[in-house]
């Protein structure tokens, strides 16, 4: 099977996608590479030619490659698998992916689901980033767990108890099973925290948006020793400090994640 790989800028990447996405039946599979972008295209029946795909990207192209690539998407996938290594500390990784060989990284291992938070989006990452720097004290708490990959990291860490919540029931169901997968203990349950208090901890993490961040320090009870928020971006930052700080949370910290903040308070 042909595999072509388009290369193109970094800033010119969602003009290139408009363009070429509506002709492609197989979509494409995107990969950061030295701050430019490949978009990778299988020429699946349906799929315009090399000259074609040359006349739809346009001036943006800057390269358009062709490789004869395996038919078994299995094959596929561990090809274009690269390890994702968060802090020099964590190892995240889908569970089709062979295990890593550094014995210093801490695995945490990921099944595939609609859940969010699969350790690729920019806020997961930086909140993981911040958790493998603290020093493990207490209870835990995972405010809009997802699939868990922060709860689990936490548990992995020696927090405990640790709790997850999510109002997807797909979310708490992949919490528990990727807890069960890491053989790490979480609490995973469903809970609307805009509306009703979650379960209370000593770190909490809340990675969702501005206003389930206010709703959220809004009917929490209990004030938590340490948050770290995210999943909003830096117009938001000091509506979302404000509300955290009727707990008396101050930001101690905080950090860019692409377009995305994250807060760290005390």
């Amino acid at each position: 099977m042909l595999e072509l790989t388009l290369r193109v800028a970094a800033a010119d990447v969602e003009d290139v996608l408009d363009a070429v996405l509506p002709a492609l039946p197989g979509g494409t599979h995107m990969r950061h590479v030295d701050g430019e972008i490949e978009l990778r295209v299988l020429a699946t029946p349906g799929t315009p030619d090399e000259d074609e795909l040359r006349r739809l990207a346009g001036p943006r192209l800057i390269e358009l490659r062709g490789r004869e690539v395996s038919d078994d998407w299995r094959e596929r996938r561990l090809e274009r698998y690269e390890p994702l290594t968060i802090a020099d500390r964590f190892l995240v990784r889908p569970e089709w992916a062979p295990p890593g060989e550094d014995p210093h990284l801490t695995e945490i291992v990921l099944r595939q689901s609609a859940a969010f938070g699969t350790g690729v989006h920019p806020t997961t990452q930086a909140c993981l980033a911040l958790l493998a720097e603290l020093e493990p004290s207490g209870s835990f708490a995972d405010y809009g767990c997802g699939s868990g990959v922060l709860s689990v990291a936490a548990a992995k860490l020696g927090f405990s108890p640790v709790v997850a919540v999510d109002v997807n029931p797909v979310s708490v169901a992949a919490a528990r099973d990727n807890a069960a997968r890491n053989e790490v203990e979480i609490d995973a349950r469903r809970v609307d925290v805009t509306t009703e208090a979650p379960p209370p901890a000593d770190t909490i993490a809340a990675n969702v948006p501005p206003d389930v961040q206010v709703a959220l320090a809004h009917v929490l009870g209990h004030a938590p020793k340490l948050v770290i928020a995210s999943g909003f971006q830096r117009a938001d930052s000091e509506r979302v400090a404000s509300a955290w700080g009727a707990h008396g949370l101050r930001v101690v910290e905080e950090r860019g994640a692409h377009e995305w903040m994250v807060l760290v308070m005390r």
